[in-house]
């Protein structure tokens, strides 16, 4: 790409991007591959003569397509902007603190140090023998004489310069804390950024980073730098992928069809979340090892590679056949809604769904499980996000963006957060140079982007609800609330223990039963609660040699010793908030439904007083 012109200079031709089923079929041209994405928004931008320095960032450790010999090969970033964006540049050099100054071709280095003869007996210097620096600050002049050499010649005028690993070397910090040469590598970049001189002469700076986060606010808030996302690739570009010559070479050139259960297409579709080089390690390691590529494969390898991606910060699992609702006792407000959100998912009406659900609810009263059971109801994978904040500068916001991106490249898929009110924090920065509020910036705009409405669903799991930021709780974040409570009365009750006894295998004979109502019917036990007691009356019947036959006495002894060691005031306090949280009286029990809300919230002040602010 070249910006001589930038009046007459047309963007690069695109065609829109086919419906998904198509999406892997790729025209048999020889002419080079039209832009997508990140590549396309690089092309209009740099075509515009507009901007000098570009950051690229995301994605970049990634392959991409490149169309050579009348083949489709996948090609490193590196590779790619030399061969596909800028094959006709004049001059193209990459530089890291690791490798120096390098060239893409040797008839460019040649150039280059033909001048760089002149350039030291002028200066008195000898880096043509010696080397030059690998110091960016003592570098940076070196270059910029260089570029100035250019304007008494035209015909080789045009240099791209793009700098891998930027963030080691101007690293976003307190500029108190910066170094004198951090500081003046950033005065440098900012000011190739605003250089008309090197505009003119068709200079441009790329710097390509994993995550933004780490480069200097300085540089990435000056309106004369441009940003660039590379995201996960799309079924598109999977299905290409997985359809190369490259993947058939895996397995000695055999066809997909006779080493893998499944097609192209269905591969592109299963490998959603993933970038085309560990899709390539997950065929590799199949076919290298005569492994048959089958659907149980695909599932347990995209598993590992996504939660090793995310440094192990996150849990992904598929559905689980089968698996539903039904398997959920009591909470019947909380499942008839949920029913009602898993069939508009089924039926592809994703345009009127939630973006997220908050499931507030006092500990052991079944959160993860009835978010479990509605994950499988609706057929989507699952991501799970715990905590993930590390106490290395940076890491924090390398692991977000990580876990973000993949979010993204997933869907559609249903986002689980337990202990949400740690999770997102605040916008507080509590001492820790702003990191909280970054975090808790980035989530909210990405949870409240609307364009993503039906591609992914958040479900927030929380026993304090009340110390979520209000900003999550809004309409279009968390505005659909589901709290959800103990054993109503002696009816759920008996169906908490009748449910979680098929589970574990228990037969409970109606006299049991009817104990139950009658003795406990009015006690505020949890699913937890329930698997507890059963779990001890199953266990005295094995240690009476009755194995699994678990009789009245059983159950009584175990329901009769039962004591509930949580503090009864924190528990109360923890349904008050769930009660709060809510903003629809359907989904309350019939004693809150009607409740007067100042006399709640005057009890929830009364309780956190007591607990010392809790």
């Amino acid at each position: 790409m070249s910006r001589r012109a930038p009046k007459t200079k047309r963007p690069p031709k695109t065609t829109p991007a086919g419906p998904a089923d198509a999406a892997v079929h790729e025209p048999s041209e020889d002419g080079p591959l039209p832009l997508r994405g990140w590549a396309l928004e690089l092309a209009r931008r740099w075509n515009s003569a507009a901007y000098t320095l570009f950051v690229l960032h995301g994605n970049i450790f990634d392959l991409h397509p490149l169309r050579a010999g009348g083949r489709v090969e996948f090609v490193t970033l590196k590779s790619f902007l030399a061969r596909r964006l800028f094959p006709e540049r004049s001059f193209l050099l990459f530089f890291d603190i690791g490798d120096g100054l390098t060239f893409g071709s040797s008839t460019m280095q040649q150039q280059f140090f033909e001048w760089l003869e002149i350039y030291d007996q002028v200066e008195h210097t000898n880096f043509r023998l010696g080397g030059l620096p690998h110091d960016f600050v003592k570098l940076a002049p070196i270059l910029r004489r260089f570029f100035q050499s250019l304007r008494d010649k035209p015909e080789r005028r045009g240099v791209t310069l793009v700098i891998d690993f930027p963030e080691k070397i101007i690293p976003a910090q307190e500029e108190a804390g910066a170094s004198l040469g951090e500081r003046m590598a950033l005065v440098t970049l900012l000011k190739w950024a605003a250089s008309a001189e090197l505009r003119e002469l068709d200079i441009g700076v790329l710097l390509a980073t994993e995550a933004i986060n780490e480069l200097s606010a300085d540089l990435l808030q000056n309106p004369h730098v441009a940003q660039v996302r590379i995201e996960l690739p799309d079924v598109t570009e999977r299905g290409r992928f997985v359809e190369g010559d490259g993947v058939a070479e895996l397995a000695g050139g055999r066809p997909l069809a006779e080493w893998s259960d499944l097609s192209a297409r269905e591969l592109a579709a299963r490998t959603a979340g993933l970038n085309l080089l560990r899709v390539h390690h997950l065929l590799a390691e199949a076919a290298r090892n005569d492994n048959r590529v089958t659907g149980e494969l695909v599932a347990a390898g995209k598993k590992r590679l996504i939660e090793e991606y995310c440094q192990g910060l996150v849990r992904f699992k598929d559905p689980r056949p089968g698996k539903s609702l039904d398997w959920v006792a009591t909470h019947t407000a909380a499942k008839a809604r949920l029913r009602e959100l898993a069939w508009l998912i089924r039926n592809d009406k994703r345009d009127v769904l939630e973006r997220g659900v908050l499931v507030p609810g006092r500990v052991g009263v079944g959160k993860s499980f009835l978010i479990d059971c509605f994950a499988s109801e609706c057929g989507l994978p699952v991501m799970e996000l715990g905590e993930f904040r590390s106490k290395w500068v940076g890491d924090t916001e390398i692991q977000q963006m990580r876990i973000l991106m993949t979010i993204r490249a997933l869907g559609p898929v249903i986002v689980v957060v337990d202990e949400a009110d740690a999770v997102f924090g605040n916008r507080s920065n509590d001492g820790d140079s702003g990191v909280s509020s970054r975090v808790f910036a980035a989530f909210a705009a990405h949870i409240g982007d609307s364009s993503l409405r039906g591609r992914e669903l958040w479900m927030a799991m929380t026993s304090r609800p009340d110390l979520l930021a209000i900003d999550m709780k809004r309409q279009g974040r968390f505005g659909l609330c589901l709290p959800l409570f103990p054993a109503q009365g002696p009816a759920e009750v008996v169906e908490l223990f009748d449910t979680i006894a098929r589970a574990r295998g228990i037969a409970l004979d109606e006299g049991t039963r009817e104990e139950l109502r009658e003795r406990h019917g009015q006690r505020p036990l949890t699913g937890s609660d329930v698997e507890a007691i059963l779990v001890r009356a199953k266990e005295r019947a094995v240690l009476a040699g009755r194995d699994a036959d678990v009789t009245l006495g059983d159950v009584r002894e175990a329901m009769d010793s039962f004591i509930d060691p949580l503090d009864p005031q924190l528990l109360e306090l923890q349904e008050l908030a769930a009660v709060l949280a809510c903003s629809d009286r359907r989904y309350l029990p019939e004693r809150y439904a009607d409740a007067d809300r100042a006399h709640l919230l005057m009890e929830y002040g009364r309780l956190r007083a007591t607990l010392g602010g809790r």
